[in-house]
């Protein structure tokens, strides 16, 4: 019997059950099959369920009616179906379900309904909803792979090579067809051939394309990251020609037709490591209050839209940072010359000039074409030194203006605390290497005093951009953060009332979280769900939909301060110039506009994970030196089989099975994160303390408790919900209200700003 003919006799069983649906064993009988088409029963199933001709629900098959629609692409064959993109984050963490993010909304996909995807394939799923939102989806069809070359190791099992993929995230092994010349333990590129079957368990497979070298050495690894996201190690040469043609001088024709500020004193603040400088501060103290001007490299002078230089900065979307690796979006004699802001040499910016009153309050605000001199290049270190009261080698000239900037950054503050700005205490791992690149110490980055200067200037003259723009230009792109699903937030709530938190209702739902993440008793408590709370909000991203950024605060944001490393500030730049200064005159269509937010969004997000693994296969790394020491933790997370312990003398997070736990007979409570042992009433939980000692690091960091009479403590005592967590229809209903009252007063009255986005140290912003 041919697969065709048993497709066909398959639909004609499936008609003849009407509604019915039938299992695999039932269509086996029905269909009378012998041996050999009982073999091939599976994989005709799984294409019938890739090509949306029958759909699965608890192991049984049912036809899926025709649509009365004309036959049309394969993205969009089937009105019940959607486009969406996979993500397999549960999965990776052990969890039974994923989930697909469309641009509806975000979908609940079971392991048994995602047939061969893998992360960040594009799929089309089948959604049901639920009183009208969005409950659950079974995954119909994968429309396109993510990666079809995939990086990871060799490892030998019962005489068979298989693959181990480096990133989690791809949740299954590979079988490896043809090995090449690895070994085990290589670092490879595998390239997949067959993504598998689950319905027959064909396990996935494909061949060594590429030997890297040795699992674990540092250069291997970045390599391996690097070939994992297929990012761009040169740049073309008919890139570097074009920039090679930018001459370094600026003549005085140019200088005429700008606003001259190099006589303004200016400087510079960044990390230690830093070589392009693409923001500058000069700040003048009057009797009324301060004159901020935040001055910003003027890359689209050198970049424009018409270019191949500023073509590859749109495929590129961003920089990327890595250990002793930089991957710059613009080539490096543009991105740490022409544009860097460097001490001593004149540069061309826009810059945005805001006069405050002496509580902080914008009396006015404007954006100039400018010429700037930079007296001074500072590290963020040397900032905080100044103002921890220690000797530094810098003039009064300089120490007075950082005071003042101090003094005028506290009050921007408390107006952003003011307007809803929320501020979660999660300090970053920082990773210090020795000469070969490997990590020698690991601890945690603060946000001082100099970082939050910088990053209350970067606000203000984004916020202010972003709202001129609306203003002045026909379309924009925005950074927006869209509302909290109140769903998350009820679940998070109720998670909280289970360790005597309570929620209260402020007069919004971002005063509301402010009040919720100041009332946290201890830093143990913010170390666990400050991190809870941040999982329970949508990501940021880049759009030309006017939508307000929640975590900020802000009803109009976007990102106008690094248009050296990111694709969205340079696009805000020409749109500037073409709309508020006047001098450009490219027009720049709306679906255009959408294609490079969404671009800057995608790379965004490979960026953020490229990071991540390369960290992450560091810290293993690292903690290969440490197996059998003994350390103190807290439980900062849990799920159905494991408690996540973060430790105490190396910020990394770790596993420990509820296997290895002494008793047996655990019940895990997922609503309060708690295992609880039913014989002896004893019970794990979130802030609990714990005495470990790590005994394997291979895909994670593995933990046992130790033996020590106080090796398990409790933070906060069991405890049932001591309120019920408020009725989410009505929080719906007050915080809808009160965010369409404050953007119909904005549309009214569309004054100029006085914050903007959060800055990151040394990488992106918020």
């Amino acid at each position: 019997m041919k697969d065709n003919t048993l497709k066909d006799q398959i639909k004609a069983v499936l008609e003849e059950a009407h509604a019915n649906a039938m299992s695999y064993n039932e269509m086996v009988v029905a269909l009378k099959l012998n041996k050999r088409e009982k073999a091939i029963l599976p994989e005709s199933l799984n294409a019938m369920l890739s090509e949306g001709v029958v759909e699965k629900n608890k192991r049984k098959f049912r036809l899926l009616k025709p649509s009365p629609i004309k036959e049309q692409s394969p993205a969009t064959s089937s009105p019940k179906l959607i486009e969406g993109i996979f993500d397999a984050t549960p999965l990776s963490r052990n969890y039974s379900y994923a989930f697909v993010r469309t641009e509806t909304g975000d979908f609940f996909i079971s392991s048994e309904d995602i047939l061969n995807a893998y992360h960040n394939d594009k799929v089309m799923i089948e959604p049901h909803y639920k009183k009208g939102k969005s409950d659950y989806a079974r995954i119909r069809r994968v429309i396109s792979r993510a990666n079809e070359n995939l990086a990871g190791d060799i490892r030998e099992h019962q005489n068979r090579k298989l693959f181990i993929c480096s990133n989690p995230k791809i949740h299954n092994w590979f079988e490896v067809l043809d090995v090449g010349a690895a070994k085990d333990g290589d670092k490879v590129i595998l390239n997949v051939s067959n993504w598998g079957n689950p319905v027959s368990g064909k396990m996935p497979a494909g061949k060594v394309t590429e030997v890297l070298g040795l699992s674990g050495d540092p250069q291997v690894e970045l390599l391996a990251v690097l070939r994992q996201y297929d990012l761009p190690m040169e740049f073309p040469e008919p890139v570097i020609c074009e920039v090679n043609l930018i001459p370094e001088e600026i003549s005085a024709e140019m200088i005429s037709h700008r606003k001259d500020l190099r006589k303004l004193y200016t400087f510079t603040i960044d990390p230690a490591s830093a070589k392009d400088f693409d923001d500058a501060i000069s700040l003048e103290k009057h009797d009324s209050g301060w004159t901020l001007y935040v001055h910003i490299a003027d890359v689209a002078h050198y970049v424009g839209l018409d270019s191949l230089t500023f073509a590859e900065s749109a495929k590129r979307g961003n920089s990327f940072y890595f250990p002793k690796k930089v991957i710059p979006m613009l080539p490096e004699r543009l991105s740490n010359k022409i544009c860097s802001l460097r001490p001593d040499e004149d540069k061309l910016c826009l810059t945005v000039i805001t006069d405050f009153d002496q509580k902080a309050k914008v009396k006015n605000q404007s954006l100039h074409e400018s010429v700037i001199r930079s007296d001074a290049r500072l590290s963020y270190e040397e900032v905080d030194d100044l103002f921890d009261g220690k000797s530094t080698i810098m003039d009064e000239a300089l120490t007075s203006r950082l005071h003042e900037s101090r003094t005028l950054s506290k009050l921007l503050s408390e107006k952003r605390l003011a307007s809803g700005y929320i501020m979660f205490d999660l300090p970053e791992i920082e990773y210090h290497y020795d000469e070969e690149g490997f990590v020698h110490r690991l601890g945690l980055s603060e946000e001082t005093d100099s970082h939050k200067l910088i990053e209350n200037f970067m606000l203000v003259a984004n916020e202010f951009v972003a709202e001129k723009l609306t203003q002045q230009s026909p379309h924009s792109m925005y950074r927006i953060h869209e509302d909290p699903d109140l769903t998350k937030i009820e679940r998070v709530i109720e998670t909280l009332s289970y360790y005597g938190i309570s929620f209260y209702m402020k007069e919004t739902l971002n005063l509301s979280m402010q009040y919720l993440l100041r009332s946290m008793p201890s830093p143990e408590f913010h170390k666990v769900f400050d991190r809870i709370v941040l999982r329970s909000m949508k990501k940021a991203k880049y759009s030309t939909e006017h939508v307000r950024h929640f975590g900020l605060g802000m009803e109009t944001y976007t990102h106008f301060t690094s248009p050296i490393r990111r694709l969205c500030d340079l696009v805000i730049h020409h749109l500037c110039k073409s709309y508020i200064c006047k001098s450009g005159k490219h027009k720049i269509s709306t679906n255009q506009l959408k294609l490079w937010a969404n671009t800057a969004s995608e790379r965004e997000l490979i960026a953020d994970q490229a990071e991540r693994d390369i960290e992450r296969i560091y810290y293993l790394a690292y903690m290969k030196s440490h197996v059998g020491e003994k350390f103190k933790g807290l439980v900062i997370a849990t799920n159905s089989s494991s408690l996540i312990v973060r430790l105490d003398e190396i910020p990394v997070s770790a596993v420990l099975k509820v296997a290895k736990l002494r008793g047996g007979g655990w019940t895990y409570y997922d609503k309060e994160m708690r295992f609880v042992n039913g014989r002896t009433g004893e019970y794990y939980q979130l802030t609990d303390r714990v005495k470990v000692q790590v005994v394997d690091v291979s895909d994670d960091i593995y933990l046992e408790l130790s033996q020590d009479k106080d090796a398990h403590t409790h933070l906060f005592e069991k405890s049932e919900p001591k309120t019920k967590p408020k009725d989410t229809k009505e929080l719906e209903k007050r915080r809808h209200n009160r965010s369409r009252n404050a953007v119909d007063a904005n549309r009214q009255s569309k004054k100029s700003g006085n914050q903007a986005s959060r800055k990151q140290s040394n990488k992106r912003k918020k």
